[in-house]
């Protein structure tokens, strides 16, 4: 027995079958694992579930396993605490560090306990050391906010977060995390900073041109808030007055717009720290801007801009005492073409899901809607639970817990057409379902139809190009490779998403943003374009990318987010720890293949990709090969996409593979040399016509392969040694018997031994013997008797 399945049968004896098949079907993509060393062992992780972080720690020195999700914290009984996302975590890791966990499990004490909450701000620390080392400074800066958990030991790492900001000019971060940290009751921490913030914004005024107009109101809105706290007593200075005359009268509409707005928004502050800010702003001027900006706000609209850029430039325009009327008629209306245009893409997610609803048998049953609190407990067919369609689609539409069955009263209700699809039971009469269906779709729900054609855009095609994009690239460092996945919950317009430590979603801005699909392999830039809300990452795309691609790049060493598609395998075969039969033979059985596209050309690079690993590595390979010759020589005819064509041939392979492996470099030479060898194999048993060695053969199964053409000469050779064998007559007490013996050896003979139920060593009597007859004459097989 192997390790991975001596690890898959310790986790059954120990955790039970059904936690077991739980931790299979929860995503690894959701697991990263953030630290890991062995003498002694020591893992620290975080898990995205249901759009909640949760951290889990195992540390053998102390003997503790520490983890904060709900069965952790809910549960006294050891043996209830665990959940998929440990046993999960077990399966992802080295396998014999996995197996001594397991054999040591006892002496582990299970806590969710974090005094001072020094577990999570480790593990965020540790996140964010990766991502500044990697040059991933915007993540690293999401890291380093989320590691402030406890005050008292908060001081450090703000002052990092402040300096590696302004070393990397990144000030819409700074001034969010600035935002966070004075509403969160850390003013006198960041007070020991003025200077830093000081610096910050002067640097940030020298740089508003480099920046988008959208995050320019983002940071307006961050300052806003930051000077409730913060009294601008640094503004006093002449350098200061002299660089608001310039960005006033600036003809960037940055500079222009942030300058007029901070003077108006802190105008009598900026009076009482210096008189001269008083100056800056005529009347006539300050009407022309206004309309400038008022222009600005409705050629936006126009250009279909982010509707969240117009919420924040109309809660400004107040500030800036732009009347309400004029514009509003424009921005209400555009809001309700980005809320129809929001309800267009759930129509599209819904097509797509029924397409594959209605392709692969999904059976609409009863859910037995029970409601608990703001969730309902829904209850799944085994029929459909056997599916993996099914677990695909319910997984997409809200469903979480345990076998998927919880499900919030908020997402049945935007998720209502679909789920009338899956399930029989009338939920008009939920008032909750009925009350968020309505916010969602409004009054005319009922009038939204999916029209499953629609679904077929979101098709992904056949990616056959060599686009070499990392040969652009002299760090791998800077680029990574993404599986998107169709959105559980569509973001900023994008119908897809990925899943790792954090929520990801594609940059709107890209031109690729509208031909994404689910299940597509991209290169992506890691350093996102912006974080939002610490868990929300957005992504800029570089291209698409081929399964060839793919694989080659994540041979090099490059980075990636896995989905659907196996690519974590290549990594596993590179490090041995798992060897390539074995590979092949996960992803060959992978249940999720029927409904992936192109999952058979996927096969087919991966197959390339084991048999060029099996070439460099032949010492590797061959001992591997000899630990189990008879299950190996099965796996590599899976490998070579052999199993048909060998169906009806019983011969011992293994020699054949022996000799070949060594003395092949590719995967098309090997086949052509292994079936020829084969070949010579059978017309060197048709040629020695030794007795009962066409027994290897079975013709039936041999009718559509390459090797029917010698049917004739077996059923020839068949035929002949059978009517050459002799059955001699024997008497025993004055009673006739007949001795086959020798006939028993032959192919016809064992056929008929079996049929009859004859034990080929003792003699039978004449009325067996002409059911044997009987049976031979239908074959019209001649009997050769002997006195």
């Amino acid at each position: 027995m192997n390790e991975i399945e001596s690890l898959s049968k310790k986790i059954i004896e120990i955790f039970g079958k059904n936690s077991y098949k739980k931790a299979l079907d929860f995503p690894k993509n959701k697991i990263t694992i953030i630290h890991f060393s062995e003498n002694p062992i020591k893992i620290n992780s975080i898990i995205l579930d249901n759009d909640r972080e949760f951290h889990l720690i195992i540390d053998q020195a102390n003997k503790e396993i520490y983890h904060d999700c709900p069965s952790f914290l809910i549960h006294s009984e050891r043996e209830k605490k665990i959940c998929s996302h440990f046993i999960k975590l077990l399966l992802l890791l080295k396998k014999s560090v996995s197996l001594y966990i397991l054999n040591n499990f006892s002496d582990y004490s299970l806590t969710s306990e974090d005094f001072g909450s020094t577990k999570k701000s480790s593990n965020f620390l540790m996140l964010a050391d990766a991502c500044f080392e990697n040059e991933n400074c915007i993540e690293g800066l999401s890291y380093l906010n989320k590691a402030i958990i406890n005050q008292c030991d908060c001081e450090n790492i703000i002052e990092r977060f402040l300096e590696k900001a302004i070393a990397n000019h990144l000030y819409l971060e700074l001034f969010e995390f600035l935002e966070y940290g004075y509403e969160n009751e850390l003013t006198s921490y960041l007070d020991n900073f003025n200077k830093l913030i000081e610096k910050a914004f002067k640097k940030f005024l020298n740089s508003l041109p480099q920046y988008s107009f959208f995050n320019v109101l983002n940071i307006i809105e961050s300052l806003n808030k930051i000077f409730e706290y913060n009294n601008l007593s640094f503004l006093t200075g002449a350098n200061f007055i002299q660089k608001f005359k310039e960005l006033v009268k600036s003809p960037n509409v940055n500079e222009k717009y942030f300058a007029i707005l901070f003077i108006k928004k802190n105008y009598d502050k900026l009076i009482e720290i210096n008189s001269q800010f008083e100056n800056l702003l005529n009347q006539s001027y300050f009407k022309s801007s206004k309309q400038e900006f008022l222009n600005y706000f409705l050629d936006e609209i126009e250009n279909l801009a982010l509707i969240d850029k117009l919420k924040l430039m109309k809660s400004q325009f107040e500030i800036l005492d732009i009347p309400k009327n004029r514009f509003y008629k424009e921005y209400k209306k555009y809001k309700s073409e980005i809320k129809e245009l929001e309800k267009k893409v759930y129509l599209k997610k819904f097509a797509f899901l029924k397409l594959l609803i209605e392709k692969y048998g999904v059976t609409k049953t009863k859910g037995e809607f029970r409601k608990k609190r703001n969730t309902y407990i829904i209850k799944h067919s085994e029929e459909n639970l056997n599916n993996p369609v099914y677990k695909y689609i319910i997984s997409h539409i809200g469903f979480y817990g345990p076998e998927h069955k919880t499900i919030k009263s908020t997402d049945i209700g935007i998720n209502h057409l679909i789920i009338k699809e899956l399930f029989s039971d009338n939920l008009s009469n939920h008032p909750d379902i009925f009350y968020y269906k309505k916010q969602f779709w409004g009054d005319n729900s009922e009038d939204f139809r999916i029209n499953v054609m629609d679904g077929f855009s979101l098709i992904s095609k056949k990616m056959n190009y060599k686009y070499d994009i990392d040969k652009n690239y002299s760090n791998l460092k800077e680029i990574m490779i993404i599986e998107w996945d169709l959105a559980h919950k569509p973001r900023l317009g994008s119908i897809v998403s990925a899943y790792g430590s954090q929520i990801i979603i594609p940059d709107q801005n890209n031109f690729l943003f509208h031909d994404l699909k689910p299940f597509d392999l991209c290169y992506c830039n890691k350093t996102p374009v912006k974080i939002e809300g610490n868990i929300i990452k957005t992504v800029n795309i570089i291209s698409k990318c081929s399964f060839r691609d793919a694989i080659e790049s994540i041979s090099k060493g490059m980075e990636y987010i896995e989905g659907y598609y196996p690519l974590s395998l290549v990594k596993s075969v590179l490090s041995k720890y798992v060897d390539p039969f074995k590979a092949y033979e996960v992803a060959a059985s992978n249940p999720n293949k029927i409904f992936i596209p192109k999952y058979s050309e996927f096969l087919k690079i991966f197959r390339e990709f084991l048999f060029d690993f099996i070439n460099r590595e032949k010492e590797y390979v061959f001992e591997q090969f000899k630990s189990n010759p008879e299950k190996r020589v099965n796996q590599i005819l899976i490998l070579l996409n052999l199993n048909k064509e060998l169906e009806g041939l019983k011969l011992d392979f293994s020699e054949v593979f022996k000799d070949l492996i060594l003395k092949t470099s590719n995967i098309n030479e090997f086949k052509i040399k292994f079936l020829n060898k084969i070949h010579t194999t059978v017309k060197e048993i048709i040629s020695k016509k030794e007795i009962g060695s066409t027994s290897a053969f079975n013709l039936k199964k041999l009718h559509n392969t390459s090797f029917f053409k010698y049917s004739n000469e077996i059923i020839k050779m068949r035929k002949k040694e059978f009517e050459k064998s002799k059955i001699k007559k024997i008497y025993s007490e004055g009673r006739l018997f007949y001795d086959l013996t020798e006939i028993f050896e032959t192919y016809y003979g064992q056929k008929f031994s079996k049929i009859l139920n004859i034990n080929p060593n003792i003699p039978i009597n004449p009325e067996k013997f002409k059911q044997f007859s009987n049976l031979a004459s239908r074959l019209d097989l001649s009997i050769n008797k002997s006195d």
